[in-house]
């Protein structure tokens, strides 16, 4: 399929839609704060990975399904204009897509993803809303390294994580117009190498059709009467364990991290924290291939580092990412360029109030170290 040829073939698809929807959109009566669904065909408008480069054309589409919170919002829902909690399947053709070092037809398959993603409203006005929509979810990809010798990808599931902008304007009492661009990216988080990943930035024209209910809850009864309560100063004491791939081998090594720091809550939506990160390497560099882990090489079985950042919260999951500096790390590099900074990212769930379930991945500059799940305590 060429790429004229493509969006010919994608946009008809949406056409089609819009007449097997219209049907029913004038006459209805105007909803009321139902839930949603949305059909947004793709054409890609740029690829690019860390340290290669690829040509050709994706072709796809989402279906997104908007579960409205609306209605009955937490406070941190209203503090983020939030406008539902969505569930998006993503599908993209990259039969077209070839790595520049390695010209052949079909190096990365089909990929499917499924993601929960957040969507909330930076603009308003009569004509129509600006959306942002940042989603996190799992991934599939057709080929890997272990298929097809392809350069960038280690394995099949991959996390996949995506960030969307959309405007919509309303059509009809129930039907909505989109347009939006996003990016998404697939990688495994060093769990298998080489884990390069691909990242896609594609263009959407979509329709969003209200579902109407059979009856509406009356506005009392759907009065939000609080959140759960919160400590402002607190402690947390974390432990995790994961591992990072051995290059070009389906086997790999394993890490042990531990975290000790201060959050302070600001509201029901936002902290502050910061703390000690400690990574105990349970097999250190030996000077051969099956140990080297790039920027995560290290010559002793400990690194330390002090990090800082802030944490999203929403009701009892929270967003972490911080930023932060190597108190002591001897870190083996060929070109002598040590490493001395490092970020994290993750996600912590309180299934009690002092104890959570957690993951989280450390990142050297852009390239993923391992990927650790383990739980959180909080005295």
């Amino acid at each position: 399929m060429n790429y004229m040829g493509g969006v010919r073939y994608y946009f008809a698809v949406l056409v089609f839609s819009a007449l097997m929807l219209a049907n029913d959109v004038y006459g209805r009566q105007k909803s009321g704060q139902g839930n949603s669904f949305e059909f947004s065909p793709q054409v890609s408008l740029a690829l690019f990975t860390a340290e290669n480069k690829l040509r050709g054309n994706v072709f796809g589409g989402e279906f997104t399904y908007h579960i409205n919170k609306n209605v009955n919002p937490r406070p941190w829902m209203r503090m983020l204009n939030l406008n539902s909690i969505d569930l998006v399947f993503n599908y993209k053709n990259m039969g077209d897509v070839m790595l520049v070092s390695d010209p052949r037809s079909g190096l990365f398959g089909n990929t499917y993803a499924l993601l929960a993603a957040l969507n909330f409203t930076l603009l308003k006005n009569r004509y129509g809303e600006l959306w942002a929509a940042p989603g996190l979810g799992i991934g599939y990809l057709g080929q890997t390294y272990f298929t097809n010798q392809n350069q960038l990808i280690g394995s099949h599931l991959n996390f996949a994580s995506r960030m969307a902008l959309k405007v919509a304007t309303k059509i009809s009492p129930s039907m909505k117009l989109s347009a939006g661009v996003d990016m998404l990216h697939f990688s495994n988080g060093a769990i298998r190498t080489p884990n390069h990943g691909i990242n896609v930035s594609s263009v959407s024209l979509g329709l969003l059709k209200s579902l109407h209910s059979s009856g509406q809850a009356k506005p009392d009864s759907l009065e939000w009467k609080g959140g759960e309560e919160y400590a402002k100063h607190k402690f947390d004491f974390g432990v995790n364990i994961g591992r990072r791939g051995i290059f070009r081998s389906k086997e790999g090594l394993y890490k042990t991290g531990l975290y000790a720091g201060y959050n302070y809550r600001l509201n029901e939506l936002l902290g502050l924290s910061s703390g000690l990160d400690a990574v105990y390497y349970h097999s250190i560099y030996e000077y051969n291939d099956q140990t080297y882990e790039s920027l995560a090489t290290s010559l002793d079985r400990w690194r330390v580092g002090l990090a800082v950042g802030p944490d999203i919260w929403m009701d009892r999951l929270a967003i972490m990412t911080k930023y932060g500096y190597y108190l002591h790390y001897n870190h083996f590099s060929p070109s002598g360029n040590n490493v001395k900074t490092y970020w994290t990212a993750g996600l912590k769930y309180y299934v009690l109030n002092w104890a959570a379930v957690q993951s989280k991945v450390y990142i050297h500059k852009t390239e993923a170290d391992y990927l650790g799940f383990g739980i959180m305590l909080t005295p």
